[in-house]
């Protein structure tokens, strides 16, 4: 879904992730991404583009002290439900699902920690 408008759940993870740098006593990267939000709402309201859910989130999951590298994976757990309900409604339409694009980089590529790489 591509919201018109601002997306009523970036305000609220907007307020945890607000919430979460006070109770750390560092608003830091808080006041970055607000910043880079008011700039982008700002500069580009012509074309009406806002901050979705996702925005606020890597500053959440670092308030909740979750490690960076497990920040995609955590986003992906949150949307597998969401993924397996689109895939339900496909199959009881007897539609197919059609990836829109194919990947074409390497497979079967060694994990290599976030301080490791170059």
């Amino acid at each position: 879904r591509v919201y018109k408008t601002y997306d009523p759940r970036a305000l609220i993870m907007k307020d945890y992730a607000r919430k979460l740098a006070q109770m750390q006593g560092d608003d830091t990267y808080f006041r970055i991404a607000a910043t880079i939000e008011d700039t982008v709402v700002r500069e580009l309201a012509s074309k009406r583009v806002f901050p979705n859910v996702d925005f606020y989130s890597g500053l959440v999951f670092h308030g909740l002290g979750i490690p960076t590298d497990l920040f995609t994976p955590v986003f992906a757990l949150s949307r597998i439900s969401g993924w397996t309900a689109h895939v339900i409604e496909y199959w009881e339409d007897n539609r197919l699902l059609r990836p829109l694009d194919w990947y074409v980089g390497p497979r079967d590529l060694a994990y290599v920690p976030l301080d490791e790489r170059a």
